[in-house]
């Protein structure tokens, strides 16, 4: 039998404690298994919200119809002074140099949610929760097309620009009459709706919303 010299003996003690501090270096260093394992990735949802609500762009919740009617009348002095005349004069032979327009509108007000000012601090989300500020509702869009104006009255001569300036009155007072009918608390209700849907349906079970 070979005898083993104390030599060798120093040589295998050596490496023994050469693989033990191996050993403890690399429990320091994820394991191979670990590389390839697939670990939970944590997505913030936030941006990704925004991106596809602010895609909507506007939000139309509300669309008012109506019917105005508007006149402008251009009375200056010497039409005064003439129609002074004819109220006194037995005949009428002079005619009225005043200036009459009454037309009638029909159009329809749209009223929503500009959902382009959500900025970043207007959503936050924690699993299955999401808070969100909306902007206020506000009126998109008065629309009455030329076809939808009816001349009603017409006297006197009148330029381009004032029967635009006419036509315009009749589109703010359709603003207006919507505005007195609570429009913008109809569109601001209906938005919080059908957003809160939108988060529900996006696989958030419990949504706030204030807008």
């Amino acid at each position: 039998m070979r005898k083993v010299g104390w030599g060798s003996l120093l040589q295998w003690l050596l490496v023994f404690i050469v693989m033990i501090w191996l050993l403890n270096k690399l429990s320091k260093i994820p394991s191979m298994r670990s590389l390839f394992t697939a670990e939970k990735v944590v997505i913030d949802q936030t941006p990704i919200l925004i991106k596809n609500i602010k895609s909507i762009a506007r939000l139309v919740t509300v669309t008012a119809y109506d019917e105005v009617v508007v006149d402008s009348l251009v009375y200056n002095r010497t039409a005064a002074f003439i129609d002074m005349f004819r109220t006194v004069s037995p005949m009428a032979m002079l005619p009225s140099l005043q200036k009459q327009l009454v037309i009638i509108g029909k159009g329809k007000v749209l009223a929503g949610t500009n959902l382009q000012k959500l900025t970043d601090k207007s959503i936050s989300t924690h699993n299955d929760t999401a808070w969100i500020q909306l902007p206020r509702a506000e009126i998109l869009e008065a629309i009455i097309n030329p076809s939808d104006f009816e001349t009603f009255e017409e006297r006197g001569q009148w330029s381009d620009n004032e029967v635009i300036a006419v036509k315009v009155k009749a589109r703010n007072k359709m603003i207006a009459r919507a505005m007195e009918r609570g429009i913008l608390d109809k569109a601001n209700k209906k938005a919080t709706a059908v957003i809160e849907n939108f988060l529900q349906a996006a696989g958030f079970k419990v949504v706030y919303l204030k807008n």
